[in-house]
């Protein structure tokens, strides 16, 4: 049997823990080894815009002053690294205007069903990258009940 490679996207709660973020860090030591196997195995990591978001709404409303700064920082220092190409993710293609439409479109059906708009988001960048690598495995990295099990193309 031929084992197809991964495509991982990184949803916001796993980018908390890898940035052990406060009070989002609960499950870092899990999510780091997760990370370093999956590393192992050569899989892909995406990073979406809407996780970068949302770890920078989560970070600014850290109480501690020096930690926010400490923190959003990092989020800068990491998220640029990862458009020049040197962490083990790559960032999705940040969405344009037609994108938006789209997925605005079905958001209302989402929302009936108590999906958010970020997660709505990485499920339709999902949904393109599963079109996009038929020949890999594409999966959402997530800790939220909501965005486990999305897995395409095995």
């Amino acid at each position: 049997m031929v084992v197809k490679p991964t495509i991982w996207i990184i949803d916001t709660s796993i980018l908390l823990n890898v940035l052990d973020v406060p009070q989002f860090n609960q499950d870092r030591d899990n999510v780091l080894g997760d990370f370093r196997l999956r590393i192992r195995n050569e899989d892909t990591f995406l990073l979406p815009f809407t996780s970068i978001l949302e770890t920078g709404n989560h970070i600014a409303h850290i109480n501690n002053d020096g930690q926010r700064l400490q923190f959003a920082t990092k989020l800068k220092d990491t998220v640029s690294d990862s458009i020049k190409g040197n962490t083990p993710w790559k960032p999705l293609r940040f969405p344009d205007t037609e994108d938006l439409i789209k997925w605005l479109d079905d958001f209302p059906h989402s929302a009936q069903r108590g999906v958010g708009l970020g997660d709505h988001v990485i499920i339709k960048q999902w949904e393109e990258q599963c079109e996009k690598f038929k020949a890999y495995v594409v999966k959402i990295w997530s800790l939220d009940k909501d965005l486990r099990g999305y897995e395409c193309n095995h």
